[in-house]
């Protein structure tokens, strides 16, 4: 669990007793969970066949990312952070699928519904990503082997797939780095399997449910 906000908590107790395992938590989520292990920001956790380690990225609440590795391929997590400085980017560097946080259209945000001191919040360094700085964070790592990048944490109100994919997406192109997939993952719907490093075939995002195809937006 990277942080105790509800939106990421909901749920544990009744998953733990359903499900024994063991749950590794930021400082603030595993006090308020029990049988939780604490686990601090640079400790490496051994899962077996693969190890995690925890970072931690700027919010207005303890909040770590993860990384994830089995000696082959690299996988990371950045979400609710207000900005992405050298030290976030050092941990997110070499990672072949990254899951990153767009959460807002900027001008979107200051003209939408939100309270100012509400968007002031989003907005702010221990706020949340906009869809151009998440363009900024996937062009630094596009040149160190980032195949797939899945924009997560859209705001509702204030983003949507569309817009979200088409800022990184054109960014990544005017930085001559098209080889990177750019999807999104849509509140209320499970983001399907995806296979790193994978060809990309077309210019649209599909997602695909069972036998069928549901195309939910488009990158351009």
């Amino acid at each position: 669990m990277t942080h105790g906000h509800a939106d990421h908590t909901s749920g544990i107790r009744s998953l733990l007793r359903e499900r024994h395992m063991p749950l590794y938590a930021a400082p603030g989520v595993a006090e308020a969970v029990a049988g939780a292990a604490r686990t601090e920001a640079g400790e490496s956790l051994d899962l077996g066949s693969v190890s995690a380690d925890f970072f931690e990225v700027p919010h207005d609440a303890p909040t770590y990312g993860l990384r994830l590795s089995d000696g082959e391929v690299v996988t990371a997590l950045a979400t609710d952070l207000g900005e992405a400085g050298s030290d976030t980017l050092r941990c997110l560097r070499g990672a072949d699928a990254v899951v990153l946080e767009a959460n807002h259209d900027l001008e979107w945000l200051w003209r939408g519904p939100y309270s100012a001191d509400l968007k002031r919040r989003v907005a702010s360094v221990r706020g949340h990503l906009s869809n151009d700085q998440a363009a900024e964070v996937a062009s630094a790592l596009a040149p160190h082997g980032l195949k797939d990048l899945v924009l997560a944490h859209l705001s509702e109100k204030n983003n949507s797939p569309m817009r979200a994919c088409g800022t990184v997406r054109k960014a990544l192109k005017l930085a001559g780095h098209t080889g990177v997939r750019v999807r999104a993952a849509i509140a209320g719907h499970p983001t399907p399997w995806i296979e790193v490093g994978e060809p990309i075939e077309s210019r649209e995002n599909v997602y695909r449910y069972g036998e069928g195809e549901t195309r939910l937006f488009g990158v351009e």
